[in-house]
């Protein structure tokens, strides 16, 4: 079904007039499209079946197979020859790439060994086993956690589960010390770099973390190469940078990483601060380790998928790490293309992904980051028939986002004016997969909803709205902006609105960050077809394109308004349930949301009547507006302990890294700070953003 649906749009497409800028006075009203008027929805939908039938599945193949066949780590000779295959590819398309490098602060793992020493001497795995198909293996680096210090410990092993606070907590409750021991960790539940800060904190002197198969392994289901789940060799590296204290090159917080960049010492770098060593592993390594521990068995919830119980230990298990890690600033390489605005130049919508991976990446991120080539790809085809957009529309793919989303954030924070007028920022990371899902600012919820009603989802007959709905029961949740990728620079520090569209297989945790992740694991798992990385292409661009077109800006604050009451209704209720009493006032702030809702209403009739009325100097005025609101729920203060981060609604957990945390300068405060006063002086911020934003949207 989806085939014929391609094809129909090829035919149209053939048989199409060349465009050009603006739609004649009498063009007919067409189907409506939010923020269009009439005459320019008909213009833009023809401007879409256009740029539709142009990304394809047999290109997405073709440049996985090619982009995939060797791995490229940040900064690496792969990673340069990556770089310079996506120049060649947006070259080919008419357009012209513009490669800016940055410097920033990488580890390389020199030596990594596991030994085990008690109860038997036992080399462990450091890295998973060539598959005859993998091409430059020898480039693929071992199990690393990225930014860790080096070390060389022995220790006798403890069992901590996920490796959160109130594992190390439950096992203190359980008279069980890691002072001075190897905590034994499984990846999930938080952040990966959570667990060498809480085990530091319990005095441990090293951690191991491992992939157990109950989450991604053997008991999901069939392991790789048979199926798309971890083998026991699997091993999934990444970074432990505390990207919940700021993001981008440790060594430049808040300032671009150029070459000849003022550098602060890695001691006082708070990405880096209150680590201890860490090595990943696989479940096949971490066995024998579990196995002959002994001690108190572990409760039920810590059990994993190892057929035999999980203990407490200390005792019966002891290890031996040395782990030598290379530190130094090295280059590293965006890749953007920027396409001039016809009308507002100045004003920019960014669509991003990022290039880099641990190993070859064909899911992490090549598939977003070739779903940005095909959006350039069929935008290049629109330049060549006379269309232009409204707004400049710049294409990228980013660097170094797994060490710590670096290439973005030296792009922002190189850019920060000119995001003063940045529209939106569009993330993709991991875009190639059956189950859609999407996050954003609650002024964008409206928008991607009605953007994935005009994309053919693969092998269902509908849209990916109608497959969305369906997986969902019924529902299309967007889920709030956290931690972990390239959108947290332009929306968390800059305040730019931004959205995430992913899409994902059932499986793909089985091979995140691991050296399955390659062009074998897409071709016979994740999307043999390779048409689902097609239609993501398709949206990302219809999504682009509309931002970049629309009469007015498509960001509704009415929603937005009505949340942020309820997250401060749910801040007072959780201050009487812990605290027994209320320390900070917020019932100013929740009328303040009030009012602000009461505005972004009056502020959407104002923009429905200019719509209809094709009033061009009301959609200035409403713009200017409109693209403010999101930058005024910002705090030049920054969030308490983590200035690098600015946004007052959202932010990613201290204790979870990816989760969302809602108001987190009054949670941070009163609840992990225990500093009522500070979270008061906080309260009076937000008040102040929430009456800027109010007073944006009045007349």
């Amino acid at each position: 079904m989806f085939r014929s649906r391609t094809l129909a749009l090829a035919a149209a497409a053939a048989t199409l007039a060349p465009l050009v800028a603006t739609p004649p006075a009498t063009a007919a009203p067409a189907d409506p499209i939010s923020g269009f008027t009439a005459a320019n929805a008909k213009w833009q939908r023809r401007y879409e079946k256009l740029f539709q039938a142009v990304p394809s599945a047999a290109k997405a193949r073709s440049l996985d197979a090619e982009l995939a066949s060797e791995p490229a780590l940040a900064a690496s000779t792969g990673d340069r020859h990556r770089v310079e295959r996506i120049v060649r590819e947006l070259r080919s398309y008419g357009l012209k790439p513009e490669v800016k490098t940055y410097y920033a602060y990488l580890s390389t793992p020199k030596r990594v060994s596991v030994r085990m020493t008690a109860p038997q001497q036992r080399d462990l795995p450091v890295k998973e086993r060539r598959r005859p198909w993998q091409r430059h293996f020898d480039d693929v680096i071992p199990g690393h956690n990225g930014l860790s210090p080096s070390g060389n410990v022995t220790g006798e092993v403890v069992y901590a589960n996920y490796g959160r606070p109130e594992d190390f907590a439950l096992l203190a409750k359980n008279g069980v010390s890691v002072k001075g021991k190897i905590a034994l960790v499984r990846y999930g539940s938080v952040f990966r770099g959570v667990k060498p800060r809480e085990a530091a904190r319990a005095g441990a002197k090293a951690v191991l973390i491992y992939s157990d198969p109950a989450d991604d392994g053997f008991t999901k289901g069939k392991v790789y190469p048979d199926g798309p789940w971890r083998a026991p060799d699997g091993i999934q590296r990444g970074s432990i940078a505390q990207i919940m204290y700021a993001a981008g090159d440790p060594l430049t917080p808040g300032w671009p990483a150029t070459k000849n960049a003022k550098r602060i010492k890695p001691a006082d770098s708070a990405m880096l601060r209150g680590l201890v060593p860490a090595a990943p592993i696989g479940y096949g390594a971490a066995e024998p380790l579990l196995k002959a521990l002994t001690g108190t068995k572990a409760p039920k919830e810590w059990q994993g998928g190892l057929p035999f119980p999980y203990r407490f230990g200390p005792g019966g298990t002891t290890v031996h790490l040395d782990l030598k890690n290379d530190f130094q600033v090295k280059p590293i390489w965006d890749v953007t293309v920027r396409i001039p605005g016809s009308e507002h130049p100045e004003q920019e919508v960014i669509l991003g992904a990022h290039h880099d991976a641990w190993a070859y990446g064909s899911v992490d991120n090549l598939s977003g980051a070739e779903n940005v080539l095909q959006v350039a790809r069929g935008l290049g085809a629109l330049l060549k028939k006379g269309w232009r957009p409204k707004r400049s529309v710049v294409l990228a793919t980013w660097d170094g986002e797994e060490y710590g989303i670096y290439g973005s954030t030296e792009y922002a924070e190189e850019r920060a004016g000119r995001l003063r007028r940045a529209v939106s920022y569009i993330n993709m990371d991991g875009a190639g997969g059956s189950q859609f899902g999407a996050s954003a600012t609650p002024a964008l919820d409206g928008f991607v909803i009605e953007a994935t009603k005009e994309v053919a989802w693969p092998g269902t007959g509908g849209t990916i709205h109608d497959a969305w709905r369906a997986q969902n029961g019924g529902k299309t949740p967007v889920s709030r902006i956290g931690g972990g990728s390239d959108f947290q620079p332009f929306f968390q520090r800059f305040g730019v609105p931004a959205m995430d569209l992913g899409s994902a297989t059932p499986g793909s945790s089985g091979n995140y960050h691991c050296a399955c992740d390659d062009y074998y694991w897409t071709a016979h798992f994740g999307d043999p077809s390779f048409q689902y990385h097609a239609a993501m292409a398709r949206l990302a661009g219809v999504a682009a394109m509309r931002m970049a077109d629309a009469d007015v800006v498509t960001l509704r604050y009415q929603p937005y308004a009505a949340e942020t009451a309820a997250y401060l209704a749910d801040f007072t209720e959780r201050q009487r349930k812990e605290l027994g009493r209320v320390e900070v006032d917020v019932s100013r702030d929740i009328a303040q949301a009030q009012a602000w809702q009461r505005a972004a209403q009056e502020l959407q009739k104002r923009a429905e009547a200019a719509l209809a009325t094709g009033d061009r100097a009301a959609f200035r005025r409403l713009n200017t507006k409109i693209m403010q609101a999101e930058r005024d729920l910002l705090t030049e203060a920054g969030l308490p302990g983590r200035p690098w981060y600015r946004h007052q609604l959202y932010a990613p957990g201290i204790d979870t890294g990816y989760a969302t945390q809602r108001l987190p300068a009054l949670y941070d405060a009163l609840f992990a700070g225990k500093d009522p006063a500070l979270a008061r002086a906080y309260e009076a911020r937000l008040y102040a953003s929430l009456r800027a934003a109010t007073r944006t949207l009045t007349p």
